[in-house]
């Protein structure tokens, strides 16, 4: 793998982690907001509590759920057969291991976004906010003159000091296209043999994208460390500063968190702070609520 490819996958487990990709983790709060209203998180200091509490549980959950996804799914000795059974079963216990409903249905529908958004990112088709498909139908004029351009673009020579280096485009758009691992996922979805979780989702993108299963697991630790601090942020209410300074702090737990999952087998998840997902189903009773979970 050459240092373009390498970077491109780097770019796009980014992408799929980011604040602006629009699968709805900004829209659940995972029972914080019970935590706000009983007035256990007040100021900077219990937010980063809360956050410590969390990374302690997040290896068996999420995290867990997600890097086994994505180890089954790199592991060369398992057929498409022998991985499709092996995500039932996974799709099975992190169904039955979480308790809360909204944290449950919130994932599946996250679970669906992705899926959608990744079979037209792969497509080159994304759908765009007039309607219109990313890429209409070429000419051939038009797809001689693209021909010549990309051929002009594909052998640009960069002069450097030292060296003159030629930068191949095409290198860099490997492994961006092309999910199977996430597609039979999917399949398996549609003939409702799995609910459809964002994490195992997640874990299957990584597998099919990432570098390796354990940067892409930090990554997307990171993404739900951030998610919940725009939750804190709103609910609580927190300054900006004192979220990231929060944030900040949680990276060495979060890195040891995602050590632990990559350690774990499927009979390992499910060890809960049973408070937190008590908070999360004493959500839906809430008297008002700004998240819908």
């Amino acid at each position: 793998m050459n240092i373009n490819e390498t970077e491109s996958r780097r770019l796009a487990m980014l992408q799929v982690c980011d604040s602006v990709f629009p699968v709805g983790a900004f829209a659940l709060s995972n029972g914080m907001e019970t935590f706000v209203q009983r007035d256990f998180l007040r100021r900077g200091a219990d937010f980063e509590e809360y956050m410590k509490n969390y990374l302690e549980v997040a290896p068996y959950k999420e995290i867990g759920q997600m890097v086994l996804a994505g180890k089954y799914a790199t592991d060369s000795r398992v057929s498409r057969k022998g991985l499709a059974e092996r995500l039932i079963e996974l799709d099975e216990l992190a169904s039955a291991l979480q308790s809360a409903r909204e944290i449950r249905e919130g994932s599946e529908r996250m679970c669906t976004r992705l899926v959608k958004l990744a079979e037209q990112m792969d497509a080159g088709q994304a759908q765009t906010s007039d309607g219109h498909r990313g890429f209409a139908k070429p000419s051939p004029a038009d797809n001689a003159t693209a021909s010549a351009a990309d051929s002009r673009e594909n052998s640009i020579i960069a002069v450097h000091e030292h060296h003159t280096e030629r930068h191949q485009l095409h290198d860099a758009a490997d492994g961006l296209y092309g999910s199977p691992s996430l597609d039979l996922y999917a399949g398996l979805i549609r003939e409702r043999r799995c609910r459809g979780l964002h994490s195992i989702a997640m874990g299957l993108y990584a597998a099919d994208h990432a570098n390796d299963v354990r940067d892409a697991a930090i990554m997307y630790g990171y993404s739900l460390l951030s998610a919940l601090t725009m939750c804190a942020a709103k609910a609580i209410p927190l300054s900006q500063y004192a979220g990231q300074v929060a944030l900040h702090d949680s990276f060495p737990r979060l890195v040891r968190a995602v050590n632990i999952a990559m350690t774990l087998k499927p009979e390992d998840l499910g060890i809960s702070g049973a408070y937190l997902d008590i908070a999360a189903m004493q959500h839906e009773i809430l008297y008002s609520r700004l998240y819908m979970s």
